[in-house]
């Protein structure tokens, strides 16, 4: 599977610490965010990704090159923001078959080939990576039938199964057949997460796997000083 890294966020929560400095390329334990997850996908034998970037991508550029822990890179670049579906429409050149999509802020130690054999044997268009969290307000819930097809995605703070409770959430790692592209949004900005994700799930298309263990993210102060506390 070829890697697409969604990368280009502008990682406003994080600037009191970090100034300018890229999200993806914010310190965890001495090492960029985003090398670390090379190295993930390079441990998988993942050896080619597409890191889909915007702000910040000179930066990035400049850092990890045209290959970085094993794996070749290329780059697509937005000239303005996109949204996570937009930066993957722009992107859609470099499909070729069964991909991974990662959000660049994120790093959800699981199987990637295990998450595409789950999507392929169901025979959906798509699979997301599921960890189990004490509190699931501040990331909203993913709701599935028996058979772990996924129903609905729940946003954070809307009560029910989104609440103060244990539940499974959305690791921010998905196995996509090509066909996915198709149904993002043709033009203007576009979010996978609300408009390409809930149609999925609604037409039945889309399938949970749940991981063991835990997943990490940098997306607020919070969660990056708990990853530096881990991998510190």
């Amino acid at each position: 599977m070829k890697a697409f890294v969604l990368a280009g966020g502008l990682g406003t929560r994080l600037r009191a610490r970090f100034g300018d400095l890229p999200k993806p390329l914010a310190p965890i334990g001495g090492r960029p965010f985003l090398e670390r997850q090379l190295a993930w996908l390079a441990g998988h034998g993942v050896r080619e990704a597409v890191l889909c970037v915007g702000y910040g991508a000179d930066q990035v550029r400049a850092t990890l090159g045209d290959a970085s822990q094993g794996v070749t890179l290329r780059y697509s670049v937005e000239e303005e923001p996109l949204g996570t579906g937009g930066a993957l429409r722009l992107a859609r050149g470099f499909v070729s078959g069964p991909a991974l999509v990662v959000n660049g802020d994120t790093l959800a130690p699981c199987e990637p080939w295990g998450l595409e054999r789950a999507r392929w044997e169901r025979g959906a268009l798509g699979a997301v990576a599921l960890f189990e969290v004490d509190d699931a307000s501040a990331r909203g819930s993913v709701a599935m039938d028996p058979d772990g097809r996924v129903l609905r995605f729940v946003e954070k703070a809307s009560g029910g199964a989104g609440g103060a409770a244990r539940a499974w959430v959305n690791g921010g790692v998905y196995a996509f057949d090509p066909a996915v592209w198709t149904w993002i949004p043709a033009a203007g900005v576009a979010s996978l997460e609300r408009d390409v994700l809930p149609r999925l799930a609604a037409a039945g298309l889309m399938v949970g796997h749940r991981e063991p263990g835990e997943f990490w993210d940098i997306g607020t102060p919070e969660e990056w000083a708990r990853a530096e506390r881990h991998f510190a």
